[in-house]
């Protein structure tokens, strides 16, 4: 660095020391005299350096390199600098590798937060201008949506990326339209349900433009004209047109996503039914039939096995094998028709009613009395209804809330059962997850203050489902701004009680 500075100063014949005790960066030259000690570094000089490496960067068209200089040092004002002189001396493709380096290094290596989302917002802004520039071609334009997508989603910023779907599925174009739902499936891989189900609600509802439509006609004759103007700049959707946003809200929050991958694992499983049928018989042979700890095992691995599939027929086929189970080998046992058909939202409530608790009421009065057999099954039913509801991010969000309803009816009345509320604690976690709703939060703190083992640690890891990823507890999170404040005394009041139980 020194000899790219000219050498000015007489600094060519220095070496830079580091000083562990102070961590300051001396300069210690070996003609001088060693009595004056060392002396420190001029600052000016070192940014002079730096910047004619800058130049340099900028003369070889290294522009990557320039970037990272400038996000490791956190300068802001250079990332614009060296994204302006980029733009204004490259083409699109140059641009445009440049652009997803700095959103690939500014998401994945830049610890600052603060720092990281700024420069993700200046690189969206250099995207949309590509992706809004009529004359680029396809394939810059398709990069950078997909681009912009994963800028919005670290912002978390759903608005302006329902007015880019929005566009494209405008767009008379079927190209744009086939962008815009991939656009979709993209944010539901992402595994963000809030996220996605935000960008949904942004996007045009043809029941409010029948409503509006409605409300103009019953308006004053005197301003049907300025009324008349508003509607002709909207746009006027065919019934095509429709039909793709409907498709793009089925692919957010209709559970599409969620289908095609199960119907991909039943259709495609290749799971050999001998190995299930060896295992039972080997078990049975050795006479591990009467034990429970190899009995749950062999149950876990047909769970495993089929994972997705649907494919119950080797229960179906032993059911007095499977009753053998007992106690919480039961509720494993029930658990595991969850995992079978993780993502079978459609019916799962028929699957499992065999196994589900009496229905209960609204209200929170005290459950029926246990089954003799100490409700594990029962709890492994609303374990295996939240799985069911839980396992894949792209399922029906109705489909998912009325599963979390009706959980949450057990949950509140169960709290003399254990094992039931063990269950119904973890169901409700994950038909609930990642959701930051604080009256759930509520219901599983009463859970967890009932002061039982068993009950108390599933509501424990339910709160933490339920407030994954928001960062409650810490000085920075992503809390709802309207109950941050109550989750965060929640949270204190949760560390309190960790260390006053005796659990």
């Amino acid at each position: 660095l020194f000899k790219e500075g000219g050498g000015g100063g007489g600094l060519d014949d220095d070496t830079t020391t580091l000083d562990t005790n102070t961590g300051n960066v001396a300069v210690n030259n070996p003609n001088k005299n060693n009595s004056k000690g060392v002396s420190d570094l001029d600052m000016n000089k070192l940014k002079q350096v730096v910047h004619l490496m800058y130049e340099r960067c900028y003369a070889d068209g290294a522009y990557n390199h320039a970037l990272g200089v400038a996000l490791e040092a956190r300068e802001m004002d250079k990332v614009k600098e060296i994204l302006d002189i980029c733009s204004a001396r490259c083409g699109s493709h140059k641009l445009l590798h440049v652009l997803k380096y700095a959103l690939t290094t500014s998401t994945t290596l830049v610890p600052l937060k603060s720092f990281r989302d700024s420069v993700v917002q200046i690189v969206a802004g250099y995207f949309h201008s590509l992706l809004d520039d009529p004359n680029e071609i396809d394939h810059v334009k398709k990069v950078s949506a997909v681009s912009i997508t994963t800028a919005y989603l670290t912002l978390k910023k759903p608005a302006p990326l329902s007015k880019i779907l929005t566009r494209l599925l405008d767009g008379n174009a079927q190209q744009d339209a086939l962008l815009g739902l991939q656009l979709c499936f993209d944010l539901v891989d992402a595994g963000n349900q809030n996220f996605a189900a935000d960008v949904a609600r942004g996007l045009p509802q043809k029941n409010e433009i029948m409503e509006e439509h409605a409300q103009v006609v019953g308006e004053d004759i005197g301003s049907s004209e300025e009324v008349e103007q508003e509607q002709q700049q909207k746009p006027q959707r065919t019934d095509e047109i429709w039909t793709r946003f409907d498709n793009a809200k089925k692919v957010l929050i209709g559970g599409f996503s969620s289908e095609l991958g199960l119907s991909f694992l039943h259709k495609h499983s290749a799971s050999d039914t001998l190995i299930m049928e060896n295992l039972k018989k080997s078990l049975e042979e050795r006479g591990a039939g009467r034990n429970s700890v190899l009995h749950n095992c062999a149950v876990a691995t047909h769970a495993y096995l089929n994972a997705g599939t649907t494919n119950d027929a080797f229960l179906r086929d032993n059911l007095e094998w499977l009753k053998k189970a007992s106690n919480w080998a039961k509720f494993s046992a029930t658990a595991s028709l969850g995992v079978l058909h993780a993502g079978h939202t459609t019916e799962a409530m028929s699957l499992l009613e065999p196994y589900l608790p009496s229905s209960s009421s609204d209200d929170t009065a005290a459950f029926a009395t246990p089954a003799p057999t100490g409700g594990f099954a029962e709890g492994g039913s609303l374990y295996a209804l939240g799985i069911i509801h839980g396992s894949h991010a792209g399922s029906s969000v109705n489909k998912r809330k009325e599963a979390n309803d009706f959980i949450r009816n057990h949950l509140r009345a169960s709290h003399a059962n254990e094992v039931i509320s063990h269950g119904a604690a973890l169901g409700v976690g994950l038909t609930a997850f990642g959701t930051n709703k604080v009256e759930i939060v509520h219901e599983l703190k009463e859970l967890l203050y009932t002061d039982s083992a068993i009950s108390g640690e599933a509501a424990g890891i339910a709160i933490g489902m339920v407030l994954v990823g928001s960062g409650a507890g810490n000085e920075h999170n992503s809390l709802p701004p309207d109950t941050v404040d109550e989750l965060l005394e929640v949270v204190s009041e949760l560390k309190n009680y960790a260390r006053e139980t005796q659990h």
